[in-house]
């Protein structure tokens, strides 16, 4: 009995440690962790009073993509107990448990949505005996994945796309009072349950009272075919397609390029071609070839992982992708920079700089990294060597390696550029100078890029994981370590190519073709008056690819050569109508043309010329009521006298003759601009617009970066701040390049004043455009900014042409007190007709303005798919 009693309580005894032990083990395993892991921590039976309502609405016609936009209201009880935590800063997560509760899925800790875009954070109001919760969430369907923005969910199918409510499952038994589905004119394909009111294309669902059964709406709908064909270009093998389109502008940029070099070649200023005309020619081929290689390069890089993973071309691609991206976008930026050929400080430091990230893409494991770059969060032992090694800072210098190279490049090929019109012997070297300070500022900018990326990464990482649990977990800390670590440092090599050279080589471009007219003018016989057709060619080249609009993307391709036509037929259009309309284009005597005639020596007759006729004309002005019809007489004779041709150049066998019909003597010194050649008064043109485009871009700015959410959309793009001081460089840049060829053209335009020469061109610059809005129409699109664009633009050269003819009769500016009295008098207008225009001007772009703008809500951030062979989606096991 004793031994069967003591074995008894050796067995209760090890009954006893064993339930002890599993509560131990229950209980480590939720020490720590937030109270979302109790069975009802949202305390679900207090929120069946809670009331709410909820609309979507899918907008098709003017949107690129179909935009589908969310309200969600939930009014819970103050009585709830999570109820004062969603007045808490968004940080605590006290309030994220509680905001899971109204909005998500309380059990899932770590909710994360690349698909939804939030204008701003939920807005949290206090009543009487509520707290109400308004959320507005949008997405944009531009793929065929599920699209989860607030309580709804889009199923993208091949013809049909299911709009479903997805209820947080502590709201499922609350009153839901209102649900409004607004299809976008189109009705549905199939809709459940039967909606209570509303119409084909506007469904509404209410329930009068509280309690019943609960409603899973889902509709489905047929989308219109081009937001349908919009969703294909990500799959196999459509993905091509996009570059295909651009590879296509790419090669036709640079077959015309090649023609042109030929074009310079055989066409010299002078018999024997100048040391300068050569250099930039030879920079022009050269540049054109590096530049077409390295696009091929970088294209082919980014569509490999694909075509890689489809068709098993190169299988090892895919997995090392980031290091591959890694190592051409350091040995690329390596082969601009030679070509700028700096001194040889400059050289050992890009060959140093160039040299590690190779060495971090071969060997990523010296430097604390995965073997492929790409670091996994359920890698445990990948994350802790990172942060024991500081892999993670060892890859941002990579990073910033790449960045420093390129920026080298592009100050070694400005050098070159810059020496290369002022050559004036075959011999004569054109490696640049590179000021000693210039290194230093690369690698600062460099850090300071790489540094604003990760910056971005972080905040783009909040607005995805917004309501996940922070501070506490470790698997989270790992999730944002490898979110920050790929989408900041490891997919740095990738989108660094796509985002600098995008505007630095068009910048370079620009410089290039300049430099090439810089020198064919400076070259012995060059054309004083107007390009010759070597030099228009050239203007044509740099206006259609670096000034003229590109604004077509169509059903989610680029279309930049669709631009190219109504750009070229314009512009044919207005120097034919300016070789028979324009003031120099008139005969002097039959045969000849007054450009034939005209050069700057003229210029102190032509400026004497104009100013006695404006006095005269003054006179006759103010003799208009009177009957002295001797002085009247005498007047009009004097004024016959000055229509006629230089007297005093007696050298001139057209002294004396007289001007044609149509031209006076103010006209004619308008015509010729205020400096000497057509070099110079494009030159001088340029500075204007430049200076005159500075409030232009300011306005431009505001529309594009600024209003709405587009402030805060910068903050998570990985270039975005950067961007903004891009925008402002590109937009002066692309205003002063119209306002150069305007002054080189300026001869040659149709229009007796600066402001008609310059709505010339204005309307040349805006013939995309117009295709654009045509094309947008048609197909359901968005129009976005570009009237104002356009309206800014014409105001600009509008501005220029005026400066320039201030400029013209600059030398009697210590006559008039203010230039807008010599504008007065050189247009010969009084005031109250020119402050009445300038009103009536005023009010027309005002009210254009608000056309533009009002109404037009810009597109909300939304961050894309993660690539290829990557990890960036939720955890396993978490909700979409």
């Amino acid at each position: 009995m004793k031994r069967e009693y003591a074995d008894g309580g050796r067995w209760m005894r090890r009954a006893l440690l064993l339930l002890v032990f599993t509560g131990l083990l229950l209980a480590a395993g939720g020490w720590g962790a937030p109270a979302s892991y109790a069975a009802d921590d949202c305390h679900t039976k207090q929120l069946r009073t809670a009331r709410v309502t909820t609309s979507v609405r899918l907008k098709h016609d003017g949107e690129n993509y179909s935009r589908a936009e969310t309200q969600l209201s939930v009014q819970v009880p103050k009585s709830w107990k999570p109820a004062r935590n969603l007045l808490l800063n968004g940080d605590t997560e006290r309030y994220r448990a509680a905001m899971r509760c109204v909005l998500r899925y309380p059990g899932d800790l770590y909710p994360y949505r690349d698909t939804e875009g939030r204008p701003w954070a939920p807005r949290v109001t206090v009543q009487e005996k509520w707290i109400t919760v308004d959320q507005v969430a949008v997405t944009y369907v531009d793929d065929r994945r599920d699209r989860d923005f607030g309580p709804w969910r889009i199923t993208v199918g091949k013809r049909y796309w299911t709009l479903a409510l997805t209820r947080p499952p502590a709201l499922d038994h609350s009153w839901w009072q209102r649900i409004t589905v607004d299809l976008g004119g189109r009705a549905a394909r199939s809709v459940s349950p039967t909606p209570t009111e509303g119409s084909a294309t506007h469904l509404v669902w209410t329930r009068p009272k509280a309690g019943g059964r609960t409603l899973d709406v889902v509709v489905e709908v047929q989308p219109p075919a081009t937001k349908a064909l919009a969703t294909r270009w990500n799959e196999k093998p459509w993905y091509l397609a996009r570059s295909v389109a651009w590879m296509a502008w790419d090669l036709t940029l640079f077959g015309v390029l090649l023609y042109l070099v030929r074009v310079l070649r055989r066409s010299p200023v002078s018999s024997v071609p100048t040391p300068a005309e050569r250099a930039t020619r030879r920079n022009l081929l050269l540049w054109s070839c590096l530049t077409a290689g390295v696009v091929l390069v970088f294209e082919l890089d980014d569509q490999m992982p694909s075509l890689a993973g489809d068709y098993g071309v190169l299988s090892w691609w895919p997995e090392h992708r980031a290091a591959i991206h890694l190592m051409l976008a350091a040995c690329g930026g390596a082969a601009l920079c030679f070509f700028g050929r700096p001194r040889a400080g400059a050289v050992a430091a890009v060959v140093a700089a160039t040299a590690y990230p190779v060495a971090v893409a071969v060997v990523p494991e010296r430097f604390g990294l995965p073997a492929n770059i790409w670091l996994h969060e359920d890698n445990v032992k990948d994350v802790q060597h990172l942060r024991d090694t500081h892999g993670f800072l060892w890859l941002a210098v990579a990073c910033g390696c790449v960045a420093f190279v390129w920026m080298v490049a592009t100050l070694a090929a400005a050098q070159r550029l810059r020496l290369a019109p002022r050559l004036t012997s075959s011999g004569a070297s054109q490696r640049g100078r590179f000021p000693w300070w210039a290194l230093p500022a690369c690698a600062a900018l460099s850090a300071a890029l790489v540094a604003l990326g990760l910056w971005a990464t972080r905040n783009a990482w909040k607005q995805e994981t917004w309501l996940s649990t922070a501070g506490w977990d470790p698997y989270y800390d790992r999730w944002r370590l490898a979110y920050v670590a790929n989408q900041g440092l490891a997919w740095f090599p990738s989108t660094w190519p796509d985002w600098f050279p995008l505007w630095t080589g068009w910048l370079t471009g620009m410089a290039m073709l300049l430099a090439v007219l810089a020198a064919r003018s400076a070259a012995p016989g060059a054309a004083r008056v107007a390009p010759r057709m070597p030099d228009s060619l050239v203007l044509a080249v740099f206006f259609v690819a670096m000034v003229a609009p590109s604004p077509g993307w169509y059903v989610g391709l680029p279309a930049p050569l669709l631009s190219v036509p109504p750009v070229l037929a314009a512009g044919w259009a207005l120097l034919a109508l300016g070789r028979r309309r324009s003031v120099l284009g008139q005969e002097l005597v039959p045969g000849t043309p007054l450009r034939a005639v005209i050069k700057e020596s003229d210029r102190r007759w032509l400026i004497e010329s104009a100013r006695k006729y404006r006095d005269l004309h003054s006179q006759l002005r103010q003799w208009e009521q009177g009957d002295r019809d001797g002085e009247r007489a005498e007047l009009e004779t004097k004024l016959d006298l000055l229509h006629r041709w230089n007297p005093d150049d007696t050298a001139s066998p057209y002294s004396g003759d007289p001007l044609p019909a149509s031209v006076d003597a103010v006209e004619l010194a308008l015509a010729w601009g205020p400096r000497a050649t057509w070099w110079l008064n494009a030159r001088r043109a340029a500075i204007l617009a430049a200076v005159l485009a500075l409030p232009a871009t300011g306005v431009a700015f505001w529309a594009d970066r600024v209003r709405g959410p587009l402030w805060s959309n910068m903050t998570r793009e990985q270039f975005g701040i950067a961007g903004l001081v891009e925008y402002v460089i590109a937009s002066e840049a692309i205003w002063a390049a119209a306002g150069f060829v305007l002054g080189a053209l300026w001869r040659v335009l149709p229009g007796r004043r600066g402001p008609a020469k310059a709505l010339g061109l204005g309307l040349v610059y805006a013939a995309p455009v117009a295709l654009h809005w045509v094309v947008t129409r048609a197909l359901g699109e968005s129009f976005g900014t570009w009237a104002l664009d356009v309206a800014l633009t014409v105001l600009v050269l509008t501005s220029t042409g005026v400066a320039m003819d201030i400029g013209t009769f600059r030398q009697e500016d210590h006559y008039w007190p203010t230039r807008m009295t010599l504008l007065l008098s050189i247009y010969q207008l009084r005031t109250a007709s020119v402050q009445l225009a300038f009103f009536v001007a005023q009010l027309v772009a005002l009210v254009g303005v608000w056309q533009q703008l009002k109404g037009n809500d810009p597109t909300v951030l939304i961050q894309p798919q993660p690539p290829t062979g990557t990890q960036g989606g939720p955890p396993e096991g978490g909700t979409p």
